[in-house]
Formats: structure tokens, sequence, C-alpha cells
């Protein structure tokens, strides 16, 4: 028996399938929903290798229907009921609760952005229709969150402690843990760090955050484990080249750079510089210009240094094959596949830097992000 046959075995009919529900802001070509809803109706590629849905997406909550709008055409090839509400989408017509999990699609659609610079995506307003099911119906499905928890801290905390209240089996973040390192890295637990740097491109609100996530899932496996974040600033411009971080970091990360067309300056350089309780140093440089690849750069207190690239298809998006597979995994195990507080942690630290950047760059104590695991 192949490995593919044992992935697609189990539920090789739409009747034995788990079925789940989408939430979606909007579907559009290469939008969120897209890349990885379009995956979870049809199936996957994967290290070359084919895969068939293992779980089957029956119904639909679509917030915003523009001109290029997919998820009509998707739900009728594909026998999707589109429904007006997010309960609806839940529970089917059946007056309970009708899927075996949930996928929250909050990226993408006509939202305006806040003095910060966060797009007010209705990511926290969407948990709370998704677990007011739960709560009403006396039941708890594992639930796919797209991204980071919400653009205000205290909606992320709120998700947090109500995750943890009803035992959500919970999967979230950036598809960037998840994806190809070139080369291959991967720290061995207990690994003593001193600085490390990760590199970034395009709008800082949307792709800095997978920089950010990108760092926590490496930067977590350091001796003690993760004990949470003292400061944090946000700088932009020619500062960004004076600040103190190893310029020898960022040399390494930009010789592993795969995606062709990098130009050799950034014209808005920016820097979110964090500092860890345990004393740890850690850089995120956005430089729109000079690469279209996620880098990440590390020096062990020996003076041994790391970097990879995290490699992303920027066109054929097959990155996001791996987050499709670890849904699929959550709701046939209800197992959580990594702790929920690196999510918290990297909500936090997308809006605390959002927050320093407002205030002109200055260093900002954060107390909230004494987060340990």
């Amino acid at each position: 028996m192949t490995r593919r046959t044992l992935l697609v075995a189990p539920f090789a009919s739409q009747s034995e399938r788990p079925k789940v529900a989408v939430v979606m802001n909007v579907y559009f070509p290469n939008s969120h929903a897209d890349v990885f809803v379009g995956r979870l109706l049809e199936g996957y590629r994967l290290n070359q290798e084919s895969h068939r849905p293992r779980v089957q997406a029956v119904s639909f909550y679509v917030d915003q229907f523009p001109v290029n709008d997919m998820a009509r055409e998707q739900a009728a090839e594909y026998a999707v009921t589109i429904y007006p509400d997010v309960a609806g989408a839940l529970r089917r017509g059946t007056g309970k609760l009708a899927v075996d999990g949930v996928a929250i699609v909050g990226e993408h659609g006509d939202y305006p952005k806040n003095a910060r610079g966060n797009f007010t995506y209705p990511r926290f307003r969407r948990f709370e229709e998704v677990t007011r099911v739960m709560r009403e119906d006396g039941r708890v499905v594992p639930l796919f969150f797209d991204k980071y928890f919400a653009y205000d801290w205290e909606d992320a905390r709120r998700i947090y402690e109500r995750v943890l209240e009803m035992k959500i089996p919970l999967f979230s973040g950036s598809s960037l843990p998840l994806t190809w390192r070139r080369p291959a890295l991967e720290f061995a637990r207990g690994i003593e760090l001193e600085e490390v740097l990760a590199v970034s491109f395009s709008d800082l609100e949307e792709h800095a955050y997978h920089a950010i996530e990108m760092l926590q899932a490496m930067v977590e496996r350091r001796r003690g484990g993760e004990v949470g974040v003292a400061s944090i600033r946000c700088v932009e411009g020619d500062e960004v080249w004076k600040l103190d971080w190893s310029k020898d970091l960022l040399q390494e990360a930009l010789l592993r750079r795969v995606n062709p067309g990098y130009g050799k300056e950034s014209r808005n350089p920016q820097a979110i510089q964090i500092r860890y309780k345990d004393g740890l140093r850690a850089t995120i440089l956005n430089l729109d210009g000079m690469t279209r690849d996620y880098l990440f750069a590390a020096r062990e207190r020996n003076g041994k240094t790391h970097s990879s690239c995290f490699y992303i298809q920027l066109y054929n998006h097959n990155h996001w094959s791996f987050m499709v597979r670890a849904f699929e995994d959550l709701v046939l195990t209800k197992k959580t596949p990594h702790p929920i507080e690196r999510n918290l942690l990297t909500t936090g630290l997308l809006i605390f830097a959002l927050e320093s950047r407002l205030q002109g760059g200055k260093w900002l104590d954060t107390p909230q992000l004494g987060i340990s695991y």
C-alpha cells in the first residue's frame, strides 16, 4: 500500500469524509481563500505527489462578493451551499452544528486600515459567531484560523482564553513554519541563541507577520523554551541601517535567496526589533525590493551561524498545500499541532510593532507579551 493510498483510503467516498464549513471574507483569484479553499475542494500537489481531499467542504459563508468573485462558481461546481450567515453555514439547515470542522479564512477584502496600519479584518467577529454556535449546540469541533488572531490585542487575548476554556482543537498562523527550508534547518531543542534575524518583503502588516511566525517557530526551541518579550520597536527609512543589529547575519540570509528578481536596495526599509526577556535579540527586516523570499539567519552563543530560505512558490502557491494538509490532520486527529501561545505571541508582536511605528519608532515595553510556553 502506497503512502498516497494510506492518505486517501480511510475516507474514500464523500459520505465517509468529515464535513467542514469555510467562513471567509472574500474569494477571488490568488486570495487566501483561493489558494486554500481551491486545494480543499479539489486536492493538492505536495513534493511532486497528488493528494485527494481527506475532508469534504460542504458549506460556505462569504462576507463580500466583488466583481471577480470565485465563491459562487466554485460552490456550484463542487455542490457547496453558500449560506447568508455563519450560523447557517455551520448548521446547514438542521438546527444544530452539522460539520466536523471549521476554517476561518479572514484575509483580504474591502476593509479599512486602522491608525496603526492593521487591516480591520473581522476575524474576532467570525470567531465569536463560530464559537457561539458551538456553545449553543453543546459541541466543539476543530478550528483553523488563518494568520493572526485579531487586530486588537484584547480581542486576541479573548480568542486565546476562549480556545483554552472550550478546549477547541486549533490550528492557526502562517504557512512559513510549515514550508520548505532551503537548505534544511531545524534547531535541536535547547539550542543557545544569541541573535536572530528574519527578512520579509512587501506590505509590513500583511507580510512581516509571516516573518514573525517564521522567526518565532525557530526561537521557541531555544534553551529554556519561550519566556516572552520585554520590549519592541519598529523603525522605518535610512535609520534602519544605523540600528544595532548584526549586518553579517543579513548578508548570510541574502545568500539563501531563491526566487528571482532582486534589487540592490530597498526604498523604504523597515525594521522590527525585539528584546526577549531572557536577553535574546531579534530583528525582522522588511526589505521590499531586495528580496521576494522569506529568509532567516541566527547566531549561537558559541559563534556558529545558521541561515535558510523558507521557500514559497510565488505563483502556483503549492506551499499552501502544507496548510491544507495541516487542517485535514487537525480535523481527523482533533489534535492542536503546536502551542497556540505561539500564535498569541506573534499576534501581539505585530500589533505592538505597528503601534511603535505609529509612535515614531520608540521602544515599547510589552508586559502583555510575557508569554511563556
